[in-house]
Parts: C-alpha cells; sequence; structure tokens
C-alpha cells in the first residue's frame, strides 16, 4: 500500500490538532484567529462606508502584493511549515497592510457618511470647562516653553510608529500572543471609534475656538485646524477627491492617539527594560494628542476608556475562542 507524502499528511486535520496541542502554540494560534476575524469584519464595515461616504480615494495599489506575500506565508507556517511564532509575526505585518492600505482615508469615510448629525464641539468644550480645563490656558502656557511644545509635538508624531517597533520586540522575546492581542485590541477600537465619529462629528478644539497662527506666535502645532477645514469641505456634501488633497488624521472624538498610547504601553508592560520609558514616552504622547491634535480634554478621556475597553475585550475574545477550540481555558 502506497503511503501518503508528508506534505499530504500536514493537511490533514487530525494531524494539524496535535501539532497545534500544546499551551504556546494554541495561545498564539487562537489569538491569530481572533485578530483575522475581527480585521474582516473592520474591513467590512470599511467596505459599507464607501456605500454611503462621497469621497473620491485612490489606495495605495503598492501594497496589494505586500498583503498577498504576507497572507500566503501566513497561511504556509500554519499548515504546510508549522511555525506559529512566524505565523504571528507575518499576521501582524499582514494586519498593519491592510489598516494601512486605506490609511487615514477611513476617517474622511467616516465623516462624509456622518454629515448629517450635528457637530458635537459645544458640548465637547462644556464638559471641559465643568472639569476645569481650559484649553487656551494650556495653549499659552505651552508658548512660554517652547522646548516642551516640540517634545510634546515629537512624540506625539511619532506615536504610531510604536506599533510597528513593538513587532520586532515582542516576536524577539516571544510574546506572540500579546503581539496578537494588541493587534485585536488596536482593530476593535477602530471600528469603535469610527462608529462614534460617524455619529458623534466634531473638529477638535483649535477649530471650535476659531484659533489662528497669530494666536501662538512664534509655536507651531501639528493640526493648527487643518482637519477642521477638510472636516467643514466633507460636510457639504460635496464629492471631496482625496487623491488631490493632503492625507491627514481626522478622527477627534474619541480620541484614536490616546488609544495608541495606553494600547503601547500595555504592549510594552511585561518588558521591564521597556515598561517605564514606554509610559513616559506615552504621557508625552497624551501631552501631544491635547496640544498638537486639538482635542478637547474629554476626547482624550474617551480614547482611553476605548484603549482599555478593547485590551480587555480582545483578552475575553480569546479566552472564548480558546475554550471554544480547546475545551479550556488559556494558560495565564
Amino acid at each position: 500500500m502506497t503511503s501518503m507524502s508528508s506534505f499530504q499528511l500536514r493537511f490533514i486535520p487530525s494531524g494539524l490538532s496535535k501539532r497545534w496541542d500544546t499551551a504556546a502554540a494554541e495561545e498564539e494560534l487562537v489569538s491569530s484567529i481572533v485578530t483575522a476575524s475581527l480585521c474582516a469584519l473592520l474591513f467590512a464595515f470599511v467596505g459599507l462606508l464607501w456605500f454611503v461616504a462621497n469621497v473620491h480615494v485612490t489606495p495605495s495599489l503598492w501594497r496589494l502584493p505586500i498583503i498577498f506575500a504576507a497572507a500566503v506565508l501566513t497561511f504556509h507556517y500554519c499548515t504546510v511549515r508549522f511555525r506559529p511564532d512566524i505565523a504571528t509575526a507575518l499576521g501582524f505585518v499582514l494586519a498593519l497592510q491592510l489598516g494601512s492600505f486605506l490609511g487615514a482615508a477611513n476617517g474622511y469615510l467616516v465623516y462624509s457618511a456622518g454629515a448629517r448629525f450635528p457637530l458635537i464641539d459645544a458640548q465637547l468644550h462644556a464638559i471641559d470647562q465643568a472639569m476645569g480645563f481650559d484649553w487656551l490656558t494650556m495653549l499659552h502656557w505651552f508658548g512660554r516653553h517652547p522646548i516642551l511644545a516640540k517634545l510634546t509635538q515629537v512624540t506625539y508624531d511619532l506615536a504610531p510608529l510604536q506599533i510597528a517597533v513593538a513587532l520586532p520586540f515582542l516576536v524577539l522575546v516571544g510574546q506572540n500572543d500579546r503581539l496578537m492581542k494588541l493587534v485585536s485590541a488596536q482593530l476593535i477600537a477602530l471600528v469603535i471609534v469610527h462608529i462614534v465619529a460617524i455619529f458623534a462629528p466634531a473638529i477638535g478644539a483649535y477649530g471650535y475656538l476659531g484659533l489662528t497662527a497669530s494666536d501662538h506666535p512664534g509655536m507651531i502645532l501639528t493640526s493648527e485646524g487643518h482637519t477642521a477645514i477638510q472636516v467643514m469641505q466633507l460636510r457639504t456634501g460635496a464629492l471631496f477627491d482625496l487623491s488631490s488633497a493632503p492625507m491627514m488624521g481626522l478622527l477627534t472624538f474619541p480620541s484614536f492617539h490616546t488609544v495608541l498610547a495606553i494600547q503601547s504601553a500595555w504592549s510594552f508592560w511585561q518588558l521591564r527594560i521597556f515598561r517605564w520609558p514606554a509610559v513616559i514616552f506615552n504621557l508625552s504622547v497624551w501631552v501631544g494628542t491635547l496640544l498638537h491634535g486639538s482635542h478637547h480634554l474629554i476626547d482624550t478621556i474617551a480614547g482611553a476608556a476605548v484603549a482599555i475597553c478593547s485590551i480587555y475585550a480582545a483578552c475575553k475574545l480569546t479566552a472564548a475562542a480558546q475554550r471554544q477550540l480547546y475545551g479550556r481555558r488559556p494558560v495565564a
């Protein structure tokens, strides 16, 4: 009787189950499955926005070969040559590439889709005032401390890079499960933030207060009302051609930069050498989010709530998937 080749045996489900039947492999596989599912849901949501938004977008087609190669290799290292560590790293790359395929264009789709809903900046500003926070007072204080203003600008602009930096560090120290939970939490947060932004649009403190560069001489801010101009254009209902406009992040409430800050600090928390540097860096990101991102204080508080809830949800989803697939809770 002719024996089956090793290549064929790799695709027998029972054989895969046996090789996945270790605590480390289960953790990585289950968290990767959750991430892939959330990624699919996110892009299904974005796809729906195309039907209700009045925005012309030209995606970065050069990313498609990278996305295709990452998908094929991820499948390869999940089946033919089982290496959950490599598969997890490739899955992270795939999620990043999918997430940046449309890039900041998602925000434009959201503001166009939610054009019929009123801006809520007046309410957000009133909440800030009730909490004792005055955005203009903060602006003038940083005007007297230009070095701190520049420092917060650098950290604010570099905040998104932390997610890319997390890839090599978490993979090298064997925390692949935490890496994929980070990606899952990011995807959950993106869905929440985008849905809220449709029904509760805002232009930010700078635009709401009607400020100009003359109100902060000698200090350059990252936003300076540019996003407010584009948001107001999107709200007219006219076709917005993003291919001929500078693309920037538009989401205001909740603050996604705050989500990035908290989730990035969480991702590095178990690495003692990076724990407190990550906390300090992301505290600066939070301050920069208020100043350079033109956010109301309540925007960042809402962003913090989204970040914490999405991390909790990612961990709970992974645990639920673990029980469903293996009938037991994951090993802590």
